[in-house]
């Protein structure tokens, strides 16, 4: 290989790092955008709530824990079971009454929401006016479908400019080609 071809490989290739750092910011900056637009849907209704909700008081009528066992495997549905762990989860059917009717509904809750609360206990229900079918109890799983899909999208900004900075950096240490 003569030195010009070793020059002319040498010079190319800081720029081709820094073509593939910056289309990989593009990437990420994609993504970051459809988070935010999973954001926009999953938290609509957490933000509806939050504007226009009422907060009203309801009575605990049950508590209920279902646990059930995960398994992952390996080579298809009857395979060998690599990993297997028992989950459960939490639910509180609740009663209240607002706009003069009476509306009672079951919930799935956070853990730690359900180990505080009893038969008979009063709790604060959050409820649109005029729909009181559309309601929430537990503060954690509205709060995280907010932040959740937002910090990500934040993370992925971030990434996104940084990756382009050092694509701008990794372009400017390129020696121009001889003429």
């Amino acid at each position: 290989m003569s030195q010009a071809t070793t020059q002319k490989t040498n010079g190319t290739a800081p720029a081709d790092a820094a073509k593939v750092l910056r289309y990989f910011s593009y990437f990420l900056y994609v993504v970051a955008f459809l988070l935010c637009i999973a954001l926009a849907f999953t938290s609509f209704d957490a933000i509806r709530m939050a504007v226009s909700g009422v907060t009203g008081q309801a009575t605990v009528l049950n508590l209920r824990e279902d646990t059930y066992r995960t398994m992952r495997t390996y080579g298809g549905g009857s395979g060998t079971v690599v990993d297997s762990s028992l989950r459960t989860d939490y639910y509180v059917t609740y009663s209240f009454e607002a706009d003069g009717r009476k509306h009672q509904q079951e919930r799935r809750v956070s853990e730690s929401f359900y180990k505080d609360l009893a038969r008979g206990k009063t709790i604060s229900v959050r409820y649109l006016p005029g729909s009181i079918e559309e309601n929430h109890i537990d503060r954690v799983w509205v709060t995280w479908s907010i932040f959740g899909p937002a910090l990500l999208a934040i993370v992925f900004l971030g990434c996104g400019y940084l990756f382009q900075r050092v694509a701008k950096i990794a372009g400017r240490g390129q020696s121009k080609p001889a003429a």
